[in-house]
């Protein structure tokens, strides 16, 4: 329907004190454009952003080099979109391989994102005719000067873009990027220096290093803080019926139980998006190297970075958005045990013997790599051989030691996982293959 005259005429008069028709108010607006690789924790900051009534999501990109693949990374979220009824936003893939090498995910992470781990989707919206790049730089040209960009996944999207027009990103006022570990160890098994998001395209990450965009980067350093625990299960399943939004990531979680090591990444990065006063924020001089690690550096470009969270401030914020409230009404949650590496000593805490089923935190406070073993030992093994196996500081687990389940940590990481245990069972501190504590259940006599 079109706008009276009457209201035409009014709003030419008022528009400089007031504004008028679908403009008013449009000066508190924070337009954003979200650049994403389809994970769940993407979709929940997605999610996040959407329920924030002064921001406007003018977009959404998805990178094929990510968790999900593409196209079903962005039909996904256009399904997603439909589901909980929101706003019409244009939603784009990109391409599937990054700008140089062959980093990728392992195929299960990405046939589970693929899937959005099952939970049930309507018929996605149709998605837009341009791709991702080309969406980035037309919703950049719409939104004008103060757009903001939230980029959770690979940078492929993004530095495409700037390879097109390198002055593209002229008129964006901040990137906040959830990507790198600067004084923290990574995330990427065998690259434990580097974090997933630039790992997965390095290339693209130093191409947009290269620019002159503001960069708020949210690396593991603050996403430490802020690990996935049953916590947010037990929140979602008691507000499901809360609104369309609840229902959903009520439905998700239940179709995706809990396994350990994960963390909210980029919700966390919405929220810094939003709100800063969340995390410390320092500024640092960064450069991506070719292995995908974020390394500081004298001629490095000028980058601000979140050093560590305030993970009572973030949920408050986040469950606002998600269930209305940040008072949940479920009790904070604890592990069961909580076993501690400070770079010299291996603590536990928790029950002893250890139960058949449990949750377990692990506290790295060093840059060493972490793990909790349980187990028990074969009929027969000595002290003599725990002893021989540290000397001869061989790798793996020895052979006469039979594994149950294994958690681990990265460098000053605090990863919850579950883990087993029982009669009988032993729980091992192992950090290297000449440093490992018995720290539950059953010890080895001489």
């Amino acid at each position: 329907m079109g706008v009276p005259r009457v209201l035409v005429l009014l709003c030419l008069l008022v528009s400089l004190a007031a504004g008028c028709g679908d403009d008013a108010g449009s000066d508190d607006i924070t337009r954003v454009i979200v650049d994403s690789d389809g994970a769940f924790d993407d979709i929940k900051a997605i999610l996040y952003l959407l329920q924030q009534p002064d921001v406007e999501v003018v977009a959404l990109t998805m990178s094929g080099t990510g968790i999900a693949r593409c196209p079903a990374a962005a039909e996904n979220t256009a399904a997603m979109l439909e589901r909980i009824e929101a706003p019409e936003i244009p939603v784009a893939c990109g391409r599937t391989t990054p700008l140089e090498g062959n980093n990728e995910a392992p195929a299960m992470w990405r046939d589970s994102a693929d899937a959005l781990g099952g939970v049930a989707l309507p018929e996605p919206r149709p998605l837009s005719d341009l791709d991702a790049p080309a969406l980035l730089a037309d919703a950049i040209d719409s939104a004008g000067a103060g757009v903001v960009i939230v980029a959770l996944g690979p940078l492929t999207n993004l530095a495409e873009a700037v390879e097109a027009d390198p002055d593209v990103l002229d008129d964006v006022e901040m990137m906040y990027l959830m990507g790198g570990a600067v004084d923290v160890g990574g995330n990427v098994i065998d690259h434990w220096d580097a974090e997933f998001n630039i790992w997965a395209d390095p290339k693209a990450a130093d191409i947009v290093f290269q620019t002159d965009i503001p960069i708020t980067l949210v690396p593991l350093d603050a996403t430490n803080a802020v690990p996935v625990t049953p916590y947010l299960y037990d929140v979602a399943a008691k507000h499901r019926d809360v609104s369309l939004v609840s229902q959903f990531v009520a439905d998700y979680l239940e179709a995706s139980p809990l396994f350990g090591g994960l963390y909210h990444w980029d919700e966390l990065t919405a929220v810094v998006a939003r709100d800063e006063s969340v995390v410390t924020i320092e500024d640092r001089l960064l450069t991506i190297n070719a292995d995908g690690a974020t390394v500081e550096d004298p001629a490095g470009r000028s980058t601000r970075v979140a050093t560590s969270a305030d993970a009572a401030a973030f949920e408050d914020h986040f469950y606002q958005a998600i269930i209305g409230t940040g008072d949940t009404g479920v009790p904070a949650w604890e592990p069961d045990g909580v076993l501690t590496w400070d770079g010299t000593t291996c603590t536990y805490e928790g029950p002893d013997p250890l139960p058949n089923n449990f949750w377990i935190r692990l506290d790295n406070e060093s840059d060493d790599f972490l793990l909790l073993v349980t187990g028990v030992y074969d009929a027969g093994t000595t002290r003599a051989d725990f002893d021989a196996f540290l000397a001869a500081a061989e790798p793996g687990v020895p052979d006469w030691w039979l594994p149950s389940s294994q958690a681990f940590a990265g460098a000053w990481a605090h990863d919850v996982w579950p883990a087993r245990g029982g009669v009988g069972m032993t729980g091992l501190c192992y950090v290297s293959p000449s440093q490992v504590w018995e720290v539950a259940g059953p010890k080895l006599t001489e």
